[in-house]
């Protein structure tokens, strides 16, 4: 029988019940939204890898591909199986940023303030909505902060041990982790829990992070160094268009209003006694913000130190504008949630991208929307995120109808090649399912290790947004149609048929050889 006398003593705080609210609704905004636009480029990259099981690739280490196997077992083809990891992450990173406010003696108004603050983030409500290796990142440096937190707050070494896997775990995800533990590392030599770094744990932990990270170390020595030519490729094409002052003002946009609440957490961090004890996070805070400034990194690497910072920023918050003063907190909290409110349609797909554009016309003179400034330097109508998540199952249907015109011989022998182009390969790959196409071939980003070292005689499927020397390599070249999607950043690709070819075999042949040597141990 059941003891319902036990039942009626189990009660929730509540806390946890405001904490439960804030939860589901982050859990809900996304589900409901999340297949409003289609995928984006990197997502779809970032799925492909799933039929590539691999210890890296050319420009991630080999986290996203194992969990793009999971997706695509368990949901298929899926934009919402696809982007319900990034939901169900980001609705986690919440719980821990109530169980950080909570362990640390904060209250409700403390709880609401930071919830509010990431709940409404611009920023983390886009990147919460797409899956990227950005997502897994922002969770486990949180996840580290928290046990790393509590580690120094318990005076427990053994919580190493789990530290050196969650480092080891963030290394196999996204590089940029090497500046979080470096950040850390200084910031715990120069305080009074330095002797947490002389215990047998520590040690235990580093061995452990080492053995986690090193198949991918010895695929990146067998492969060449991919990282090294990924971090050159980054700063001849897109950071070569940052100015220093982008930094800031592309934090600023990502949380907006909100931005005051973590900072003045770290500020609290860094220079309240009251906070001495957890000096040392203000520390390594600073330190990683301004590593990525000297850099010329982008504003959304720092997301993942932010939701530690929207809870301690409640938190002080709370404590220092207490009595007379409560009234400073309800004031910031209505001014963070009208501005994030107001920028929602930049955080979550909401709108058709013609409203989008009409809304951004009348907002954007006093909201910083956060990626309008594209990689080329020049703001655009509407952010580079979502040009970059439509005008895909366009392409896909172009190159689709032309192939199933073709004869069921043919279509065996057929190659989909992409200039030069991902997100067109991917979108063949992920949106070409409906229309059975086989995947494209491109030589850029992983799909150069993945293309064929030959093709087969038969039909040749061009895309690319112009014509070029293949007229050269066919006598006969038709133009099949081209992306006509006005919002897509790839409006006016073009997709070409081409038959009776006179040397394009070889000419691929060498091309291949050529453009893997790149991803080849010198």
């Amino acid at each position: 029988m059941t003891d319902y006398r036990a039942l009626s003593k189990l009660k929730i705080s509540k806390y946890w019940v405001v904490a439960s609210l804030f939860i589901i609704a982050k859990l809900c905004l996304h589900l409901f939204t999340n297949t409003n636009y289609e995928l984006h480029r990197d997502e779809m990259l970032y799925f492909n890898m799933a039929d590539h099981l691999s210890l890296g690739y050319a420009t991630v280490p080999p986290v996203m591909g194992f969990l793009a196997f999971v997706v695509k077992t368990i949901f298929g083809y899926s934009v919402f199986g696809i982007r319900f990891i990034p939901a169900l992450l980001g609705a986690s990173s919440l719980f821990i940023v109530a169980r950080i406010v909570k362990v640390s003696g904060g209250g409700i108004l403390a709880l609401v303030i930071a919830s509010t603050a990431f709940l409404l983030s611009t920023g983390f409500l886009l990147f919460d909505t797409l899956f990227t290796p950005n997502v897994i990142e922002q969770f486990l440096w949180l996840l580290t902060t928290y046990i790393i937190f509590r580690m120094t707050s318990q005076s427990n070494p053994r919580l190493w041990i789990m530290i050196g896997i969650l480092l080891g775990l963030s290394f196999m995800n996204k590089y940029s982790v090497l500046f979080y533990i470096i950040g850390f590392f200084i910031a715990l030599m120069f305080s009074s829990y330095r002797k947490l770094l002389n215990s047998k744990y520590f040690y235990f932990s580093l061995i452990l992070g080492i053995a986690i990270i090193l198949p991918n170390i010895l695929w990146q020595y067998i492969h060449g160094w991919p990282v090294i030519f990924h971090i050159s490729e980054l700063k001849r094409t897109q950071m070569v268009n940052l100015k220093y002052i982008n930094y800031f003002t592309d934090i600023y946009s990502l949380n907006l209003a909100s931005t005051f609440i973590w900072l003045f957490g770290l500020f609290s961090l860094l220079f309240m006694k009251r906070e001495k004890n957890n000096q040392y996070l203000g520390m390594a805070s600073f330190i990683i913000i301004l590593i990525f400034f000297i850099i010329k990194g982008k504003g959304y690497y720092i997301l993942g130190l932010v939701p530690f910072l929207f809870a301690y920023g409640g938190l002080a918050m709370e404590r220092y504008f207490a009595g007379r003063l409560v009234v400073v907190n309800y004031v910031v909290l209505v001014i963070s949630v009208a501005f994030s409110l107001v920028a929602l349609p930049y955080g979550l797909p909401l709108l058709s991208f013609e409203k989008l554009n009409s809304y951004t016309a009348k907002t954007e003179h006093w909201i910083n929307y956060p990626f309008s400034r594209w990689e080329d330097g020049k703001t655009h109508n509407i952010s580079q995120i979502y040009a970059d998540m439509t005008g895909w199952h366009e392409l896909a249907g172009y190159t689709g109808k032309v192939y199933e015109q073709l004869t069921a011989a043919d279509q065996k022998k057929c190659t989909v090649y992409v200039e030069r182009d991902y997100g067109a390969a991917g979108a063949i790959h992920f949106y070409g399912k409906e229309y059975n196409l086989p995947d494209a071939i491109t030589f850029l980003e992983s799909y150069v290790m993945w293309a064929p070292d030959t093709i087969p005689a038969g039909p040749f499927i061009y895309i690319n947004s112009e014509i070029g020397d293949i007229k050269k390599l066919f006598n006969s070249v038709t133009e099949i149609g081209h992306i006509s999607d006005p919002w897509s950043r790839e409006k006016g690709l073009l997709i070409f048929l081409c038959n009776d070819a006179v040397n394009v075999r070889e000419v691929y042949r060498k091309k291949a050889v050529e453009e893997k040597k790149i991803y080849r141990k010198k």
